[in-house]
């Protein structure tokens, strides 16, 4: 395989081997309110097109009060488009439809118990902001926030309205990563030193041309001034916005972002890592704009608890970890594997499944595996979320979860738009040695006036 150059040469010892991040399973904690359980919830779907398809398809059995999306052509028209999704709009004939959530929350409020996020990042923090100050319950998709700052903010502010939260990495909710951490514990794989985790999935959103052209009529049904919301306001251009804008600096995390709380989340859980005290990027050149097309990351964690240190690795844009043995086929969505100085671990992506290595191992073992102990979740994450709401509990990936997950992620797109190695201090949101980086931890970004942020 071809390795693009890397404009740190770090990148270029690749024998290191590398380990995730976590917070243990603990009890579920009472929320501030419950609903009663043989009560529909009513719910407001943000989003309506791409990921807010599966929000629809999950929650089809309770009560959609509100539907809002920026562009009805790409939410309500594609939905209706599709006779699957018809028979779910048909579901609720009385929900209303808008363009903006801010109009749908001044006039709705009173009607709605909790909101679904699945929009771009950039306005995943203005939205969550704007529900938890309304005391409802959120779902938001990975990851989080678009910075470490916001995703703090966010997390405080849940706590403080005592709303039920879960963040969208779908694997949470898997087979795989309970597999992981309970092997892990039972001593599989003895002290686990390493993690590799990478994606390749083909897209165009993260690989980009930003060479200057005109600007562009936007379509007639897109509200783009809505679909800006807090970015800078600059003009339309086509190749900004509907399903490419995640490799842009001004809406998006990149591939890392969209990537790394699905691939790194069964080491996070599995490990109970903590926060990192380092992670150093290698990348090919970006963009002005843009998120690089090919980034390897690494992170260092600290010994914790009874576990020793651990690397965790990223490879993406066409970089796989080294091979872990002889005919391990890397699939392009990607996963990680786990190393420890008694065996090696595969957890598929978005943790739907794991195997020990090699498969003659897992072979010799499949009668003898450690007893199921960690509750399994039936129906999936927005389900999950649903019932929490009902029983006053806690989510397998509510916020307490989901933002140290997220800041995981976060740190390393920071360091990829610092184009460096960054010391950090989880306790005070510091990095040690790279001042100028710290911006990329927040805000970092623009915020155009009348969002609420």
């Amino acid at each position: 395989m071809h390795t693009p150059n890397l404009t740190r040469r770090a990148f270029l010892h690749s024998t290191g081997l590398a380990a995730g991040a976590a917070l243990l399973a603990r009890p579920r904690l009472t929320a501030a309110t419950a609903t009663p359980a043989n009560r529909r919830l009513q719910l407001a779907l943000i989003g309506v097109g791409g990921r807010g398809k599966a929000a629809l398809s999950a929650l089809q059995n309770e009560q959609i009060v509100a539907f809002c999306d920026v562009d009805f052509a790409r939410g309500r028209e594609e939905l209706a488009a599709s006779p699957n999704f018809r028979k779910m709009l048909a579901r609720f004939p009385d929900a209303k439809w808008f363009n903006d959530y801010r109009v749908m929350f001044e006039q709705m409020a009173d009607q709605i118990d909790a909101v679904v996020v699945s929009v771009p990042d950039h306005m995943h923090y203005a939205i969550g902001m704007a529900a938890v100050r309304l005391r409802k319950h959120l779902y938001v998709e990975k990851p989080l926030c678009r910075c470490i700052t916001e995703v703090r903010a966010l997390r405080a502010a849940a706590a403080q309205a005592g709303v039920v939260t879960q963040m969208g990495n779908q694997g949470r909710a898997a087979e795989g990563i309970r597999l992981a951490r309970e092997w892990v514990q039972a001593g599989l794989l003895g002290r686990v030193h390493t993690v590799h985790a990478w994606n390749n999935t083909p897209s165009k959103s993260y690989s980009l041309d930003l060479t200057p052209g005109p600007a562009e009529t936007p379509p007639a049904t897109l509200h783009y001034d809505l679909w800006l919301g807090v970015a800078p306001e600059r003009p339309y251009r086509k190749v900004c916005s509907h399903g490419v804008w995640r490799g842009f600096t001004d809406y998006g995390t990149g591939r890392l972002g969209d990537w790394a709380c699905h691939q790194m989340d069964a080491a996070n859980f599995a490990l109970d890592l903590g926060a990192p005290t380092s992670v150093e990027a290698a990348t090919t050149e970006p963009k002005p704009g843009t998120f690089p097309a090919t980034t390897a990351l690494t992170y260092q964690f600290p010994a914790r608890g009874d576990r020793g240190p651990v690397t965790l690795r990223w490879f993406d844009g066409g970089l796989v970890p080294p091979q872990p043995v002889e005919g391990f086929a890397f699939r392009p969505e990607g996963g990680s594997i786990f190393y420890g100085d008694k065996g090696a671990m595969w957890v598929a992506s978005h943790s739907n499944t794991a195997r020990l290595l090699p498969e003659s191992r897992m072979k010799e073992l499949a009668a003898s595996l450690p007893p199921k102990t960690i509750p399994r979740v039936s129906g999936g994450p927005h389900v999950e979320w649903v019932n929490a709401i009902r029983a006053g509990t806690r989510c397998g990936s509510d916020f307490d979860y989901a933002a140290p997950l997220a800041e995981l992620a976060l740190l390393g797109v920071a360091a990829i738009r610092a184009q460096g190695r960054l010391e950090w201090d989880a306790t005070t949101a510091r990095i040690a040695n790279f001042p100028s980086a710290q911006k990329f931890i927040g805000p970092g970004y623009e915020y155009r006036p009348g969002w609420g942020v």
